[in-house]
């Protein structure tokens, strides 16, 4: 059978550790497990030639700067991604990069062109596959994620940064021949803007994330156990961008006033994972709330090394103040580890007091402690059911939102050749 090309635009990070959004990532290599969709991965990479001026620009914003190892990496993923160079354009690179990989599309020859090209983020990859099918004239699909959206609306702050923001996710929506909202909320979100999405979740592969028991980290000789000896040690696991976006300055302060931190038995934890946030210094702020000494801060780390941080965990907490729908929260769901989250997005379409709690404001600190400590006190009495925590997730992971997006992607191919 002849597969169809199909091409898929992932902007990378400027991280060697986790150099693109897995849920982007695993949209395009759940294309490639059909039959009949081949996939190639296009991506942007900074020009060599003028890569030290541009992190010369981002150091003086105080950005981050391209890792020199970086292009290696990407060159490394399976499958292995066509790396685009372009010229960074100060405050314009989104479009830069967009206009470059338009321009090695058409060059080809017509019949080694995409006959469909996808993004994630309207105002970034989806932004660019719009603008790029208009080119190569082939349907584009995209898909909105959460800040897009409030980026699109125009909830950002005024800067001109987040206005060119806004520009590119309004013609990403406006261009598109399928929009694909990560969860209802969003489609309602963008139904107000007058785009019509179909809902497809993206989070995790459920066969990455299986429940391990009380697994023991390599190297971490105090990893969250329930002792025989009548200690009791307890650990909240955050996994996210550490930053007050995500509410770790919430976090900090109700963790400070959970009864399990303050009733004196055994230990208690709050283990951070996942990239610190420029300008927000996690470690002085729980300095200043006195628990410095039990806040472990991790880095970002692999996403195959994140079974082990949700199975120690007694529970994850996620206070975040603007989300779509979490990645993180599914894979703590798949991993039979019960969930504390804000009350925003699509949060309530994975999260009830059937897995965890909601809180209606994270800028409640005592709520918040309430809400960890009911949790992580049920959890310790076996009040959820792993299994049911790892089912609850399973429709929204690539298993299920694979085939569905395969299909969209050929209905979208069949209304091409109708017209």
């Amino acid at each position: 059978m002849r597969r169809t090309p199909i091409a898929h635009v992932i902007f990378p990070r400027f991280d060697v550790v986790r150099p693109v959004p897995e849920f982007a990532w695993e949209a395009a290599r759940s294309l490639l497990e059909t039959d009949d969709l081949d996939v190639e991965v296009v991506m942007p990479v900074p020009a060599r030639f003028l890569r030290r001026a541009q992190d010369l620009f981002r150091s003086f914003r105080g950005a981050t700067t391209w890792p020199p190892e970086l292009e290696a990496r990407l060159q490394s993923l399976d499958p292995r991604p066509t790396l685009v160079p372009f010229v960074p354009v100060p405050g314009r690179s989104i479009e830069a990069a967009t206009a470059a990989m338009a321009a090695h599309m058409i060059a080809r020859p017509r019949a080694g062109r995409p006959r469909s090209i996808q993004g994630s983020f309207l105002d970034e990859g989806g932004y660019a596959a719009a603008m790029i099918g208009r080119v190569v004239g082939c349907p584009a699909i995209v898909a909105a994620h959460g800040t897009d959206v409030r980026a699109a609306r125009g909830h950002l702050s005024g800067s001109a940064k987040q206005h060119r923001r806004q520009q590119r996710a309004l013609q990403a929506l406006q261009y598109a021949d399928r929009v694909v909202a990560v969860c209802h909320h969003l489609a309602q979100e963008l139904a107000i803007l007058g785009a019509r999405a179909d809902v497809l979740p993206f989070t995790a592969r459920a066969s990455r994330f299986v429940p391990l028991g009380n697994l023991v980290k390599e190297g971490d000789a105090q990893a969250a156990t329930h002792g025989t000896d009548g200690t009791d040690e307890t650990e909240i696991l955050f996994v996210g961008r550490v930053s007050r976006e995500k509410g770790v300055d919430a976090l900090l302060k109700a963790f400070a006033q959970t009864a399990v931190r303050r009733r004196g038995r055994g230990a208690a934890r709050l283990r951070l994972v996942g990239p610190p946030a420029e300008g927000f210094d996690v470690l002085s702020l729980a300095q200043a709330l006195g628990v410095a000494n039990e806040v472990i801060v991790e880095g970002e780390v692999p996403q195959d090394r994140l079974p082990p941080f949700y199975a120690n965990a007694s529970c994850l907490v996620l206070p975040s103040r603007a989300e779509g729908l979490p990645c993180v929260v599914a894979e703590a769901l798949l991993m039979g580890r019960p969930v504390v989250a804000s009350d925003v997005g699509g949060m309530r379409e994975l999260v009830d007091d059937r897995v965890g709690r909601l809180v209606a404001s994270v800028d409640d600190p005592e709520r918040l402690a309430v809400a960890i400590d009911e949790v992580v006190m049920a959890a310790k009495a076996g009040a959820f059911d792993p299994a049911a925590l790892r089912e609850r997730a399973m429709p929204t992971t690539w298993e299920h939102s694979g085939p569905k997006l395969a299909a969209l992607t050929r209905e979208t191919h069949a209304r091409a050749r109708s017209s």
